[in-house]
């Protein structure tokens, strides 16, 4: 089991310079701006993707025992977020609109007929992602077990982290994409 208080400390200390440097943050997202619209990576995973990323590499980069599985973790890693954040992701943009209700008429034709064919997309890679999935956990799991033989805290804590991550996507996110892509597909077809 994860250290929760691990998470509640970092949470904490991110700060208000750090909070107004993720605000600021533009989005990782496939393709070009003019394709985007409002089906962007949510600013919250695109900097937890990247931050994530940037310590694997930093992690890599050390003269230790465990690089090299580091380094394997990365590559995997950076493939699987591409495939997010090309189509997995990006519907979840929409959520806050969904939230307001059938009403709201911000979520445009422009924006659900892509995020339709996204949460397709995803509902047809299932398999494809939980195998992504169950590689990421049992490298986190080699690397949660090589941080505690180097009694690297930093390691474990990272790798826990990135196992807990990838469970999410797999409890949550995956399917919170596919039901938006049902319900805009019912709006659609309601001609809402």
């Amino acid at each position: 089991m994860a250290n929760i208080s691990f998470f509640k400390t970092a949470a904490g200390a991110l700060g208000i310079a750090a909070l107004a440097s993720i605000l600021t943050f533009a989005p990782m997202a496939a393709g070009n701006a003019a394709d985007q619209s409002a089906l962007q990576v949510p600013q919250s995973i695109a900097y937890e993707h990247e931050q994530i990323i940037k310590e694997l590499t930093n992690f890599a980069k050390r003269e230790v025992a465990h690089a090299a599985a580091v380094q394997k973790a990365l590559i995997v890693i950076k493939a699987h977020y591409a495939k997010e954040e090309a189509f997995v992701l990006r519907p979840l943009a929409l959520l806050p609109e969904i939230a307001k209700g059938p009403n709201s008429k911000s979520a445009t034709l422009k924006d659900m007929e892509p995020a339709v064919a996204m949460a397709d997309r995803t509902k047809a890679a299932l398999p494809e992602l939980q195998n992504d999935h169950m590689q990421i956990t049992s490298l986190m799991n080699d690397l949660i077990e090589a941080g505690k033989a180097d009694h690297d805290e930093e390691l474990t804590q990272l790798a826990t982290r990135v196992a807990i991550q990838s469970l999410n996507d797999l409890e949550i996110t995956q399917p919170t994409t596919i039901l938006i892509g049902d319900y805009l597909r019912l709006r659609l077809a309601k001609g809402e």
